[in-house]
């Protein structure tokens, strides 16, 4: 009913604009043009206020949404036999691998996948690869409901979109230049709004259908793995630090040629002291 009132009165505005050409009337589309933008403001954030406090139905039974998420670290016999189950068991349950990553530390080869799967067959991915494990180190599984984010999201962007498209009305009704600047200014703005409820909207949605289970499995090699490279490693960290003495003695030669030419000169003295005793 208020948004009928003021296109009436933008109707209203307008016509006066295109029936009267005197210096009073100017001054009345003047003024009627910044009420206009005035008025449409004031109801822009009256239907904020009334979305916000409106209560959400209470008949309505509402599907809950929820975002699930989990951690999985074990050990397995052999990484890489384990590494195509895996990818046999996605591919199955729908499933896919959005990344990957392989790290060996000597005596142990470690294997990191994220997967994403239908959030209806996060259970069974989960029951599947247990006992793919010779030990589970780790399993860590958490839920978020975001139906409250969801459905505020929903009738904020719901609000948004009447807004523009009451503003789009009233713009088709402007005949000024400065009317029609207002107005596509106003609805820019409301059009910026809607793209970011629709991007939050989207990703909400994402992280609804798909859960996230991070799995982390890795191989013993063997205990006695890696003498030989200690080794070589040893001999090379002992080369390294004689050529580090080798230098921290360079740089003391200025006290080793004092010390040298002391040790001369002490001993040309004794010898000297002799000579003359003898003599």
């Amino acid at each position: 009913m208020k948004m009928n009132t003021l296109l009436l009165l933008v109707t209203f505005l307008i016509s006066c604009h295109g029936n009267d050409s005197s210096p009073e009337a100017a001054l009345d589309m003047a003024a009627t043009d910044a009420k206009m933008v005035q008025s449409v403001n004031e109801f822009e954030s009256t239907l904020d206020v009334h979305d916000t406090e409106q209560p959400a139905p209470t008949t309505e039974i509402i599907e809950r949404k929820l975002i699930r998420n989990g951690a999985l670290e074990f050990q397995t016999q052999e990484v890489k036999k384990t590494k195509t189950e895996i990818e046999k068991i996605c591919k199955e349950l729908n499933a896919y691998i959005s990344s990957e990553s392989e790290n060996n530390f000597g005596e142990r080869l470690q294997y990191n996948q994220l997967i994403r799967v239908p959030a209806n067959q996060f259970d069974a991915l989960v029951a599947r690869l247990e006992p793919l494990a010779l030990k589970i180190e780790n399993k860590n599984i958490s839920t978020e409901d975001v139906t409250e984010q969801f459905i505020d999201v929903e009738a904020r962007l719901k609000t948004k979109k009447e807004l523009e498209a009451r503003y789009r009305e009233i713009l088709k009704l402007a005949k000024t230049v400065e009317e029609i600047v207002s107005i596509e200014s106003q609805i820019a703005n409301v059009r910026s709004d809607i793209e970011s409820m629709e991007g939050r909207l989207n990703f909400l949605k994402n992280q609804v259908a798909f859960s996230t289970l991070n799995v982390n499995y890795y191989e013993i090699i063997g205990t006695d793995f890696g003498f030989a490279s200690k080794l070589v490693q040893s001999l090379k960290g002992g080369w390294e630090n004689l050529l580090a003495f080798i230098v921290f003695f360079l740089n003391l030669w200025p006290f080793v040629v004092g010390l040298a030419m002391f040790l001369i000169w002490l001993w040309k003295r004794r010898m000297k002291g002799k000579t003359s005793k003898h003599s």
